[in-house]
């Protein structure tokens, strides 16, 4: 009886967390009701799974109640949806932006109008909005993590100063890149996605190097000529030999959403929403971000493969197949 009882409420709770863009099958619900039996009692399993057939009968009776508006989809097959929520998951993303991107306000007040939109929509507005506030702490704390690299800028700096090269060794960053000692000659010390980067060319090609990887840095006798049609902007922009960004396409489960907001930042992102597939018990996003072909993309679309599908354009999975499968001949 206690057993039916926790899971009835569970089944509610997943039935809370539908909308009409994001309608919940009775398969699914079933799916919600043991994956979250599951986090309460890692060491009891229950009894036996919810039937549907149980399901169908309790949105039933939870409809004649009228406690929750449970709506049957008009496309039968999709199931029920909670018709409560106030707010879609576009709506909140926009607004969420525009809350974030508020220069007025304080982050007491971003996170109070953040946090009324999050209980006036869905588990999709929700996550959303979660990466709005994180990215508001990582905005208002220090970054202690770059502490120790000051001792490496000052090197680096004094070597772009008097035009030396530089040898380091480059610790492994991921399973594709071994550690290594580098030659190179340093130009520019650049921030992008929260770390610190060295900008410099290594026989005659240029390439950036993080700096918290890098480790015993000697500044050489040898001299050099800087770049000089280099520029910042486009190289900051990402894009490779200045060709135009392109609109790349990803797909990854709901637990990443906050990664993918993180890495691309709001400003290039062009649209997130769910993409109506469920994947290991969990909701799948899509989203469109703006962004030149660069090798850190690449780098950090190898580093999370296992939760990170590019579904457009295909010469970004041409070359990310082609990269992956030249690390697996490695190993």
């Amino acid at each position: 009886m206690a057993d039916n009882f926790i899971k009835h409420i569970l089944m509610v709770e997943s039935l809370r967390q539908s909308s009409h863009e994001a309608p919940k099958t009775a398969k699914q619900i079933q799916s919600d009701v043991e994956r979250e039996w599951k986090k309460i009692f890692p060491n009891e399993p229950a009894d036996k799974p919810m039937s549907l057939l149980t399901i169908h009968r309790q949105v039933k009776a939870i409809r004649a109640s009228g406690l929750y508006q449970i709506m049957t989809h008009e496309d039968n097959k999709l199931g029920y949806y909670n018709a409560e929520h106030v707010l879609s998951t576009a709506d909140v993303a926009v607004l969420g932006a525009a809350v974030y991107q508020m220069a007025s306000l304080t982050i007491e007040e971003k996170n109070r109008i953040l946090s009324r939109l999050k209980s006036a929509t869905d588990t999709d507005g929700g996550s959303i909005v979660y990466s709005f506030e994180r990215q508001i702490r990582l905005e208002d704390k220090p970054n202690v993590r770059q502490k120790p690299s000051l001792p490496k800028i000052k090197s680096i700096c004094r070597a772009i100063v008097e035009g030396k090269t530089i040898n380091f060794y480059l610790r492994q960053d991921s399973a594709i890149n071994d550690g290594q000692n580098v030659s190179a000659s340093p130009e520019f010390i650049i921030r992008k996605d929260d770390e610190l980067y060295l900008v410099a060319r290594v026989d005659g090609s240029q390439k950036d190097f993080k700096i918290a990887l890098m480790s015993n840095i000697e500044i050489q006798e040898e001299g050099f000529q800087s770049e000089k049609n280099f520029s910042l902007r486009r190289h900051l922009s990402g894009s490779v030999e200045g060709a135009p960004p392109i609109d790349l396409k990803l797909s990854f489960p709901e637990s990443f959403i906050e990664n993918v907001v993180e890495r691309f930042g709001f400003n290039r992102i062009k649209s997130l929403a769910p993409n109506g597939r469920v994947e290991g018990g969990e909701n799948q996003f899509r989203v469109t971000v703006r962004i030149g072909e660069s090798e850190g993309l690449y780098r950090w679309l190898r580093q999370n493969c296992n939760k990170v599908k590019v579904t457009c354009p295909d010469g970004v999975r041409d070359n990310l197949k082609a990269q992956l499968s030249k690390a697996l001949g490695r190993l």
